[in-house]
C-alpha cells in the first residue's frame, strides 16, 4: 500500500465514516430511523471510498473480478439524504424501497456485465481506471448519478424551506425554526458532488494530470466536516435528536409526504379552518384582547413561547388564534412575537432603569436565549445592531 498524502486521507476519512456511522446507528436519543437514515449515508460513502482505496493501490490485481462493487453506490446518497430530511422534518414518514431502484438495477446490470468479461478484459478495463481512461459510459453514468443526486437535494432543500414557512407559525424561538446544520450538510455535499463530477469528467482531458490533486482536496474537505460533525455531536447530546429541536421544541412540522405534495400545517389548515373565521367585527375584537394580553401579561418573555401555549393561555384554540395573527395582525406568528421582543429591547437600551444595562443583559431580559439571533431580528426590525441603535440614542 503506498503512503502518499491521498492514502492517508483515505485512510483516516474511511475510518471516521464507519466511527460516525456506528455512532449514529447506536444513538439511543432522538428519531431511530432518522438516525440510521444517516449513518447508512455516511457508511454507503465510507463503502465507496473503500472500493477506490483498494482499486488506487491495486488491491484487486490478483483478482480482478471482486473490482467495482461500490461503482454504483453513489446512487443512494441523493435518496438517503432526502428520506433522512423527511424523517426529520415530517411527523409521519417511513422508509421506501422504491427510492433505491436504480442503485438495484444499475448495480445488477454492471456487475453481471463486468463479471461475465474475460479476465483479460476486466484487467485491461482496471488499468484504464487507474490510467484515469474511461468509456463513455462511464461519463453518461456519472452525469445519470449527479442529476439523481441534484434533483434529490433539490427536493431536501425544498421541504427544509417549507418547514421554515410552518415554523414561523408555530414558534417564536428562532432556534426552533432553524435547521442550519441539516441545511448546511445539504449544501455541502451538493458542492462535493458537483466537485467530484466535475473532476471525474476532466479526468480524460489535458487537465487529467490534476486529478489526484482535485480528489485530495476534496477527500480533506470531506475529513474536515466529517470531524466538525463528530465534535459537535460529542458536546451536544441532542445534536442529531431535530425531532426535539435544537431548542427543546417539536419540529416536526411537515404532515404530507413527498416532495410533489409536501405542504406545511398553516397552509393545510388554513383551508380547513377557513370556515370558522368569525365575522371581521369579533375578529378584530380577538386581536384586540389579544394585543392586551401582550402588553399586560407579556407572555414574549418566555423565550420558546410556542403557538399552543399562547392559544392556551387567552383560551383560544391554535388554529385560529393563528388565523387571527395572519389575516388580521398581517402578521405570522414569529414575527408578531419579537417585534414585541425587540419594542422592550429598544426602550431598554434607550431609557433603561440601570444605565449600566449590557446588550447581553437586555436580550435575555426581553426572551432571547441567543445573541446571534437577537441581532439578526434587531437589525432586521429596526435597521441597526442594538449597540448602533444605543450610541445613536446616546447621540440624540
Amino acid at each position: 500500500m503506498r503512503l502518499d498524502l491521498t492514502s492517508i486521507l483515505f485512510v483516516l476519512i474511511i475510518f471516521q465514516l464507519l466511527f460516525l456511522s456506528t455512532f449514529l446507528f447506536t444513538q439511543q436519543k432522538g428519531k431511530r430511523i432518522s438516525h440510521w437514515l444517516l449513518g447508512s449515508f455516511f457508511l454507503s460513502i465510507a463503502l465507496n471510498l473503500l472500493d477506490v482505496f483498494l482499486l488506487m493501490n491495486r488491491a484487486y490485481s490478483s483478482c480482478p473480478a471482486l473490482a467495482g462493487w461500490g461503482s454504483c453506490i453513489p446512487l443512494v446518497f441523493g435518496p438517503l439524504l432526502y428520506l433522512y430530511t423527511r424523517s426529520v422534518l415530517e411527523k409521519r414518514s417511513g422508509f421506501r424501497w422504491v427510492h433505491f431502484v436504480p442503485f438495484v438495477v444499475f448495480f445488477l446490470m454492471t456487475e453481471i456485465f463486468y463479471v461475465s468479461q474475460p479476465r483479460a478484459t476486466q484487467e485491461l478495463l482496471l488499468q484504464n481506471a487507474l490510467a484515469h481512461r474511461f468509456h463513455w459510459s462511464v461519463s453518461l453514468g456519472s452525469s445519470i448519478i449527479f442529476l439523481q443526486f441534484s434533483l434529490y437535494i433539490a427536493f431536501s432543500l425544498d421541504l427544509i424551506a417549507r418547514h421554515k414557512k410552518a415554523a414561523t407559525q408555530h414558534f417564536s424561538n428562532p432556534g426552533q425554526t432553524s435547521l442550519s446544520w441539516l441545511y448546511t450538510m445539504l449544501v455541502f455535499f451538493m458542492v462535493l458532488m458537483i466537485g467530484t463530477t466535475l473532476n471525474g469528467l476532466l479526468a480524460g482531458t489535458p487537465v487529467a494530470n490534476h486529478y489526484l490533486l482535485t480528489f485530495t482536496v476534496i477527500i480533506l474537505a470531506m475529513l474536515i466536516f466529517v470531524n466538525r460533525v463528530l465534535l459537535k455531536a460529542l458536546r451536544t447530546p441532542y445534536f442529531f435528536a431535530f425531532e426535539q429541536g435544537e431548542d427543546g421544541g417539536s419540529i416536526a412540522l411537515l404532515a404530507r409526504e413527498g416532495p410533489e405534495g409536501a405542504g406545511d400545517v398553516t397552509e393545510s389548515r388554513a383551508a380547513e379552518s377557513s370556515a370558522l373565521l368569525p365575522a371581521n367585527k369579533e375578529n378584530a375584537a380577538m386581536a384586540q384582547r389579544l394585543r392586551q394580553f401582550m402588553q399586560t401579561e407579556k407572555p414574549w418573555l418566555n423565550p420558546d413561547l410556542s403557538l399552543e401555549e399562547l392559544a392556551s393561555s387567552i383560551g383560544q384554540k391554535p388554529k385560529m388564534l393563528s388565523l387571527v395573527i395572519n389575516e388580521t395582525l398581517g402578521q405570522n406568528f414569529f414575527d408578531f412575537i419579537n417585534h414585541y421582543r425587540i419594542d422592550e429591547a429598544k426602550r431598554l437600551l434607550t431609557n433603561p432603569v440601570d444605565k449600566k444595562i449590557t446588550v447581553s443583559e437586555v436580550l435575555y431580559a426581553v426572551g432571547f436565549n441567543s445573541k446571534s439571533s437577537f441581532n439578526t431580528l434587531f437589525k432586521k426590525y429596526t435597521g441597526l445592531t442594538p449597540t448602533e441603535f444605543r450610541r445613536k440614542q446616546a447621540v440624540g
